[in-house]
C-alpha cells in the first residue's frame, strides 16, 4: 500500500456520497457545484476513494454492478487534480499523464481489487482513455487486454495531405452556434438519433453551448434536404487537433464520410496553419474506419477494455 494515500470505501447507492466528494471535487474553483438532485442512471455498488494522509480528496473509483447478478463489476475512476483542470478549462485534459497521476489511478485500482475480491466479485472491468495505465501498470496488476474498443487514427503532416481523387459532392457548413426555431429542432432530432435517446430542444440548445473553449472548429454535414447527417468537433491545440468522436446518422456511407473529413482537413489546414496533425477516435470499425483509410489517416493507437480476474 502506498503510504502517502489513505484508501477508504463508500456507499455509491447513498446520494449524499456523490454530493459530498463532488463538493469537494469543486472546492475553491471559480464553477458552481453541479445540482446532482436530479441525476438519474445506475447508481455504483460503492466507491473507493484515495485521499492524502492530510484529508485532501486524491481521487476516487466507483464500481457498477453488471446485469443478470453476474459477480463482476465496471470499474470508473476520476483523478482529482485532472478532473479540476478540464472543470475550469471546459475542456478534455491534453496533458501527458504525469507520475502522479498514474500513481492515484493505480492505487484506486488496487483498493477496488482488494474490496471487490473481499466481497465476492470474481473481476473487474474498465476503460483506460486518458491513459492513466500504462503497459507496465496493468502488466504489475495481471491485467488482460478484453476487447478492443476502438482505434486512433491520425493524418499527419497536414502541410503536405492531399485530399483523395473522386469524392462526391457534399454541403458542408460551420455549425449553427445559437441555433432557434426549426434549426435548434434540426438539431435535436439529430442528436436523438445518433446517441439513440430523446433530446428535446432545450438539452439540444444546452449541449450546443458546452463547446470546448479551446479553438476549435464544428462542421455540420448536409442531406440535399437541409437535414444534419454528420458532425465532428476538432479541438486545437498547438500543433495538434483532435475529434473525440464523428456523430452520424447510420444510412451515412463512406463516401459522403470521407468527403465530409477531407472538408475538415482543409479547414483546419486553412483556418489553423499551425496544425501539423489531425487525431480522430473511432469506435467498431466500419464506415468510418473506411472512410479515415480513404481520407489517408493511419491508425497510431488503439483503446481496450481490460479484464482483471479476481
Amino acid at each position: 500500500m502506498d503510504p502517502t494515500m489513505d484508501i477508504s470505501v463508500m456507499d455509491g447507492r447513498d446520494p449524499d456520497t456523490d454530493t459530498r466528494l463532488t463538493e469537494e471535487l469543486f472546492a475553491g474553483l471559480p464553477v458552481p457545484v453541479p445540482d446532482l438532485a436530479d441525476a438519474g442512471g445506475q447508481r455504483p455498488a460503492w466507491l473507493v476513494v484515495a485521499r492524502q494522509p492530510d484529508g485532501g480528496l486524491l481521487g476516487w473509483a466507483e464500481a457498477y454492478e453488471q446485469p443478470d447478478g453476474i459477480a463482476e463489476a465496471d470499474l470508473l475512476w476520476l483523478v482529482a487534480s485532472r478532473e479540476r483542470e478540464r472543470i475550469v478549462q471546459g475542456h478534455n485534459v491534453t496533458r501527458e499523464v504525469t507520475p502522479e497521476d498514474q500513481a492515484v489511478a493505480l492505487r484506486l485500482v488496487r483498493g477496488a481489487a482488494d474490496h471487490a475480491r473481499a466481497t465476492g466479485y470474481t473481476a473487474l472491468y474498465w476503460d483506460d482513455p486518458e491513459g492513466h495505465l500504462g503497459a507496465q501498470a496493468h502488466a504489475e496488476l495481471g491485467v488482460a487486454e478484453h476487447e478492443e474498443l476502438g482505434r486512433y487514427w491520425t493524418v499527419k503532416p497536414l502541410i503536405t495531405w492531399t485530399a483523395p481523387a473522386g469524392l462526391p459532392p457534399v454541403t458542408v457548413r460551420t455549425a449553427l452556434e445559437s441555433p432557434e426555431g426549426r434549426d435548434l429542432a434540426a438539431y435535436a432530432d439529430f442528436y436523438t438519433a445518433v446517441t439513440g435517446q430523446p433530446h428535446s430542444p432545450e438539452d439540444t440548445a444546452e449541449l450546443l453551448t458546452d463547446l470546448p473553449s479551446l479553438p476549435q472548429v464544428t462542421l455540420d454535414l448536409l442531406t440535399p434536404d437541409g437535414a444534419v447527417a454528420a458532425q465532428v468537433t476538432a479541438v486545437v491545440e498547438g500543433e495538434e487537433a483532435t475529434v473525440d468522436a464523428v456523430f452520424r446518422r447510420r444510412d451515412v456511407t463512406a463516401g459522403p464520410l470521407t468527403a465530409f473529413l477531407a472538408t475538415l482537413v482543409e479547414r483546419l489546414r486553412h483556418d489553423h496553419p499551425g496544425v501539423m496533425s489531425l487525431e480522430v477516435q473511432e469506435y467498431g470499425g466500419g464506415t468510418l474506419a473506411e472512410a479515415l483509410t480513404a481520407t489517408g489517416a493511419h491508425v497510431t493507437g488503439r483503446r481496450y477494455q481490460y479484464r482483471l480476474a479476481l
